[in-house]
């Protein structure tokens, strides 16, 4: 609202102000005023994506939870999604890199995602070519794929998914976050220590991991108390399930090739067959069964795609 002229303010001085007046406790000060005239507010366009390595923008960068060393020789992600659309860009043929990132990098806040090669081979910026979240890869690589391999159209697909979005899933996330021996053994190395030295921050990162992992169980369960012989009790009648399902071939829903699913299969029973992580067996309820024999074609379904794909790693 403008300010009156000094005269004008001299005639009304005795008139009391109308009662839509705005308060003078909520006017700006001319002098405030006459400094930011000087300084207008400026909008700046939003912060580009990090470039590590720019000369690597000649090829597709997945970004996904990795240690650096594993990353640079393209072994498998220790996070089971990141490692499911890792597994299903090689099952495709596509060229990619790998580089270790973390949900805050990311665009959308998790990862993995994506950034497709650069327009020029002599390119070292991103030329606005917009990152691929993890929703949009299998779009984006049936566009990429050096093969024609299509992912099966079956009605029993979306049943047998839920097997492993849910059931395992919610397994996975009490055996790493909620099972203290294996939070501090495997969790709290891979996504908390390698992230900061502050105690502080690792307090508060710990406390925050366990809070998320805790909160998607509530939501997923019928009582606000987590059923942990239940969880466990689905997640093996799930294992059984794909078992079944796999049966003697070698890959799932008798495809001649690997699809989507069997890479969401192996994201999973490679991370809970992984003795390099340093699962905690007492505590490991998850990949109990998986060690001592009971779903034996899933392990062998793991080793056909990781000798295949991984091996060089």
């Amino acid at each position: 609202m403008p300010q009156a002229d000094d005269d004008d303010d001299k005639s009304q001085k005795n008139k009391a102000p109308p009662k839509s007046a705005t308060s003078p406790w909520l006017t700006t000060p001319k002098p405030i005023r006459r400094l930011f005239d000087q300084f207008p507010l400026l909008t700046y366009p939003l912060n580009e994506l990090p470039v590590r390595k720019p000369i690597e923008r000649k090829k597709n960068t997945l970004y996904v939870f990795a240690r650096e060393d594993d990353a640079q020789h393209g072994a498998p992600s220790f996070n089971p999604t990141c490692l499911k659309w890792q597994t299903y860009l090689k099952l495709l043929g596509v060229d990619f890199i790998t580089t270790p990132s973390s949900n805050h990098a990311s665009p959308t806040g998790s990862l993995p995602f994506l950034i497709p090669a650069a327009s020029r081979p002599d390119s070292t910026m991103l030329d606005g070519i917009p990152p691929v979240p993890s929703h949009k890869i299998q779009e984006w690589a049936s566009r990429n794929r050096s093969n024609s391999k299509s992912d099966p159209d079956n009605m029993r697909y979306e049943a047998y998914l839920s097997l492993l979005d849910h059931r395992i899933r919610s397994a996975w996330l009490h055996t790493l976050y909620l099972c203290s021996p294996n939070y501090d053994a495997v969790a709290q190395p891979l996504y908390v220590t390698t992230t900061t030295s502050s105690p502080p921050v690792r307090l508060a990162l710990t406390s925050n991991l366990q809070a998320a992992a805790l909160e998607e169980l509530i939501k997923s369960s019928t009582s606000p108390v987590v059923d942990i012989e239940a969880l466990y009790r689905e997640s093996d009648n799930a294992f059984s399930a794909l078992s079944e399902l796999l049966g003697d071939g070698a890959w799932f829903f008798g495809e001649d090739e690997p699809s989507l699913f069997d890479a969401g299969v192996f994201a999973y029973i490679h991370l809970l067959c992984d003795e390099k992580l340093g699962w905690k067996e007492n505590e490991e309820r998850l990949g109990k069964g998986l060690r001592e024999g009971r779903w034996k074609n899933l392990v062998e379904h793991e080793r056909r795609i990781f000798t295949k794909y991984y091996r060089q790693s």
